[in-house]
């Protein structure tokens, strides 16, 4: 009964897959003439590739996130095995746009439709020494294809939110039959680890270490741009800089309300809005409009003036660079309940760092930020806007803040080294 559930199950998700190929094609054409993001690469979806070596160590990190947080593991991997190439896949145009801008030494391509004859063709095409799957990338046709050609597949940063476990849990026949095609799992956290278990993969194959997203580091390219740009703007008029990263709608009103409150006593004071979704720009340009504040759009070119309350980003990437700049940091998603963002690339900064009660999304994340007390937690307007003034006005709390922000990524980085070690036996 199990194999039948399986097999249906297997049959069920490889005829939607077939289903959806005119939708996925049509959605890059019209990409290729809207966007330009397909123009060169389309056919890789499709497992077709150039000039791209064999043999490699391959990580697969789906988007921006997962590709971020992979940096340190990537420069380690370069280091230990400096004569084995490196290839990276992602599925989204914004993830390639990291790797070309952090990692441009590695090769990059995208990872075709989860279609048995295109993962074929990529696996004939790129013969992986190891394929390293970053976070929950659970694709059932590349796992098992991969591990039918004895190709050790890892799972690193591993993690199932909620809604992803309730899902899975459904169909637990299904993903124990996939998760145990995976060689090793290092998962983010004991409760993460706990959920794998229940779906099925045996506790030989698990092992927790913290999140990879600690090991974040600057690099000297990050510092010497932020240096200059900090310089450019804010010194010389006496600036102070909040950044609200990550925003979602309804957020952005929260911020400019508790903003129009602070600039009264720090009437230099500059915002920065990062939306997660940058299409969303026309909106918070009509927002800032309306609360009379002026804004000039994100650009390393600009003359940033007194008269300009707002910075405006609408470019992805640049939050490393752009907190570098910062004095305090809020982080979006937080706020309303959208489940939260990554704190990390503000935290390497040394700043401090404001949240609101919805920190779902990175459960783990915050829980060792709030133990080691290196994060502010606003529950309101009101206390927002006493948090932030309170880092302003008092540089004694500033300090005391950005202690044990400090602390906090000492104390949990080295999980890519750890990776490093025990991946070893399966790379040789």
């Amino acid at each position: 009964m199990i194999k039948f559930k399986i097999l249906l199950i297997n049959i069920i998700y490889n005829i939607i897959l077939y289903l959806l190929q005119p939708i996925l094609i049509i959605r890059i054409i019209w990409s290729m003439v809207k966007k330009n993001y397909y123009y060169h690469k389309w056919y890789e979806r499709y497992g077709f590739y150039k000039n791209i070596k064999s043999n490699s160590i391959v990580l697969h990190a789906a988007s921006v996130g997962e590709t971020l947080s992979i940096i340190p593991l990537v420069n380690i991997l370069k280091h230990y095995y400096p004569s084995t190439s490196i290839l990276i896949t992602n599925i989204t145009f914004t993830g390639k746009m990291i790797v070309n801008n952090y990692l441009s030494y590695v090769d990059n391509i995208y990872l075709p439709y989860d279609i048995r004859f295109f993962i074929n063709k990529f696996i004939n095409h790129v013969k992986p020494k190891i394929f390293i799957i970053v976070e929950t990338e659970l694709w059932p046709n590349l796992i098992k294809l991969l591990n039918k050609r004895n190709i050790p597949i890892i799972l690193i940063n591993a993690r199932i939110s909620d809604s992803s476990f309730r899902k899975y849990k459904i169909i637990s026949s299904f993903m124990s039959n996939i998760l145990n095609n995976i060689h090793y799992v290092f998962a983010q956290s004991i409760l993460d680890s706990n959920r794998f278990k229940s779906l099925g993969i045996t506790s030989n194959k698990l092992e927790v270490i913290n999140n990879l997203k600690f090991d974040i580091y600057l690099t000297k390219n990050i510092l010497i741009e932020s240096v200059k740009l900090r310089f450019k703007w804010l010194l010389h008029n006496n600036r102070p800089t909040l950044i609200a990263s990550s925003t979602h709608p309804g957020e952005e009103i929260i911020i400019l309300k508790a903003y129009k409150k602070l600039i009264r006593k720090f009437p230099n004071l500059l915002l920065i809005i990062a939306p997660r979704n940058i299409k969303r720009i026309k909106e918070l340009i009509y927002l800032i409009s309306k609360n009379n504040l002026s804004y000039i759009i994100f650009n390393k070119q600009i003359t940033l003036n007194k008269q300009h309350h707002i910075l405006l980003v609408n470019t992805i990437g640049d939050l490393l660079l752009l907190y570098g700049i910062s004095d305090i940091a809020i982080i979006g998603g937080s706020l309303l309940n959208y489940g939260g963002h990554n704190p990390l690339e503000a935290i390497v900064h040394i700043i401090p760092i404001i949240v609101g009660r919805y920190t779902n999304n990175f459960h783990d994340v915050y829980h060792k930020l709030k133990k080691n007390n290196s994060v502010i937690i606003v529950n309101s307007l009101d206390s927002l806007i006493k948090e932030i003034n309170n880092l302003l006005y008092n540089k004694a709390y500033y300090h005391y803040r950005t202690c044990y922000t400090n602390l906090v990524l000492n104390k949990y980085c080295g999980s890519s080294k750890k990776i490093v070690h025990l991946i070893d036996k399966y790379v040789k």
